[in-house]
C-alpha cells in the first residue's frame, strides 16, 4: 500500500525555500499603496538642507524665478537620491524571499537586498543606487551607495543639482501604526552638502488598489522648449488677479 504525503505548509518552508519564506510570516504589513501629504519642495522650504550658504541662496534663487533649469527635467528616467515619491506617485513594497522591492507609479524601482550580503567594495553607478538591508524588529534599516552622481537632487525640477560623487543614504522604515510609515532618510553627499541631511517623511496608506502610470514627458510637447526646458508660454499671472484664498487649518 501506497503512502500518500499531505502538503504541510511547514515542511515546505523548511524542505522547498528555507529559512527566508519561514521569517515572511513575522514581516510587517506594508501591503497596499503609500502616499505623502507634503510635497519635496515644501518640505525644503520648511527644513533647509546643509548646503553651503552661498550654494544654498542659488538654489533658493533658481527655484524662485527658474534659473538655469535642466533640460531634461521634464523627461529624465526616475533617480533615487533619498527620495522614493510618494507625494503625486503613490509607492508600493513587495516582499520577497531575501529581497524587499520599492516600486512608485513613475516608474522608480529599487531592489533592497535582505539577504546577509553586504554593500560591495566596488561597484558601477545607477539610478536607483546599490541597496542592501537588514531587519531589526518590525524596521527595515536600508543603506544605498552607488548613486549616478549626475542624478538631480532634489529631483527633477527647477534649481536642481547633481548630487556628486560618494553619496550613501541610510533609511529607518517602520509603521508608527498599521495606517502610517514613516521613513527616516539621512543622506550624505559630500559634494552637495556641509553635513548629513535628515529628513521624516511620514507616508499614509492609501484606499488604492490599482497603480496609476504617471509621466512627465510627453512626446512632440510644444509648450516646453527642449533646449532649455522652459515653458513655451507666458506663465505670468494677470496683473488684476485676485489674491488666493487664504489658507485653513
Amino acid at each position: 500500500m501506497k503512502r500518500r504525503w499531505r502538503w504541510s505548509p511547514l515542511l515546505a518552508c523548511g524542505a522547498l525555500v528555507g529559512t527566508l519564506a519561514c521569517a515572511a510570516e513575522s514581516l510587517p504589513d506594508w501591503s497596499g499603496w503609500w502616499g505623502l501629504s507634503v510635497p519635496v519642495p515644501e518640505e525644503i522650504a520648511t527644513s533647509p538642507p546643509p548646503m553651503r550658504p552661498a550654494d544654498l541662496a542659488r538654489f533658493r534663487q533658481a527655484r524662485s524665478q527658474d534659473l538655469d533649469p535642466d533640460p531634461l527635467r521634464y523627461c529624465r528616467p526616475p533617480q533615487f537620491v533619498g527620495y522614493s515619491g510618494g507625494f503625486v506617485d503613490s509607492v508600493e513594497f513587495l516582499f520577497t524571499p531575501g529581497r524587499v522591492t520599492l516600486t512608485n507609479e513613475l516608474g522608480l524601482l529599487r531592489r533592497i537586498y535582505t539577504d546577509g550580503r553586504t554593500l560591495p567594495r566596488e561597484i558601477d553607478a545607477s539610478n536607483s543606487g546599490t541597496s542592501v538591508g537588514h531587519w531589526e524588529g518590525q524596521t527595515l534599516v536600508v543603506e544605498t551607495i552607488g548613486i549616478n552622481p549626475e542624478a538631480t537632487w532634489p529631483g527633477s525640477q527647477q534649481g536642481a543639482v547633481p548630487i556628486g560623487k560618494n553619496v550613501k543614504i541610510t533609511e529607518r522604515i517602520s509603521l508608527s501604526n498599521p495606517n502610517t510609515l514613516q521613513m527616516d532618510v539621512t543622506l550624505v553627499a559630500p559634494d552637495l552638502f556641509t553635513a548629513p541631511d535628515r529628513r521624516k517623511r511620514i507616508y499614509s496608506r492609501q484606499r488604492k488598489t490599482a497603480a496609476t502610470e504617471i509621466t512627465f514627458c510627453s512626446d512632440f510637447d510644444r509648450s516646453i522648449d527642449p533646449g532649455t526646458g522652459k515653458q513655451r508660454f507666458d506663465m505670468t499671472p494677470p496683473s488684476d488677479l485676485p489674491p488666493p484664498p487664504p489658507r485653513t487649518p
